[in-house]
């Protein structure tokens, strides 16, 4: 029997209501950890992460860890910083 993925899953959904907004989501594989341009072109390999312009360089994985780290920073700042003004 085939199981379907739930972290997949829940991508697939498109909202029910028309009104609904669903905000982008920047791939992190393809994100400058340094300076935060995306560009499918800073992938030039499975395992390199290598940005042309700013000159900075990394392992992919190390590079999109660091972008979902700093997405999970920025998330936390933000919903404890609702919690001090209330």
């Amino acid at each position: 029997m085939w199981v379907r993925d739930p972290a997949k899953q829940g991508r697939d959904q498109r909202p029910q209501n028309a009104d609904t907004k669903v905000p982008p989501v920047h791939p992190a594989p393809q994100q400058c950890s340094a300076c935060g341009h995306v560009d499918k072109q800073n992938r030039p390999g499975q395992h390199t992460f290598a940005r042309t312009s700013c000159g900075f360089a990394e392992h992919a994985d190390v590079n999109a860890a660091r972008n979902i780290a700093s997405r999970g920073v920025a998330g936390w700042a933000v919903s404890h910083a609702a919690n001090d003004a209330a």
